[in-house]
């Protein structure tokens, strides 16, 4: 039996089962980030009843879901950062078990393309 079977079988109550953090994808390096920038995306995350102590952030220009395999992300939130398997923006995707939301990096969001990201999000999150 492998060890994540045997914690499975130890930890059967929900209160161990924790879900999978979102992963935020950034294609510029976080002290690049501006005051709004941060602010921009904190604002989102709060929207969605999440705070950036709660998701990963990861840098990548371009990325695949399958180079995440071992965070096994449910929900993607790519800003700036050009998904390989498709260039459709501020729609939910689905790969498998995993949802996918590209959009623009956060110093080009403007208030349409926000409009546009939190319908996105909204059918993500299920709000």
């Amino acid at each position: 039996m492998s060890l994540q079977n045997e914690l499975e079988f130890i930890f059967t109550e929900e209160i161990y089962s924790l879900p999978p953090p979102v992963l935020i994808i950034l294609s510029k390096p976080w002290k690049d980030l501006t005051e709004d920038e941060l602010n921009t995306l904190s604002r989102m995350l709060q929207a969605v009843k999440l705070n950036l102590a709660s998701v990963q952030v990861i840098i990548k220009k371009e990325f695949s879901v399958d180079e995440f395999s071992v965070l096994s992300p449910k929900r993607i939130l790519a800003f700036g950062s050009v998904f390989k398997s498709s260039s459709t923006m501020y729609e939910t995707l689905s790969i498998g078990e995993t949802s996918i939301i590209v959009s623009e990096s956060l110093d080009k969001l403007d208030d349409a393309k926000k409009k546009s990201l939190w319908i996105a999000l909204k059918i993500m999150f299920t709000l």
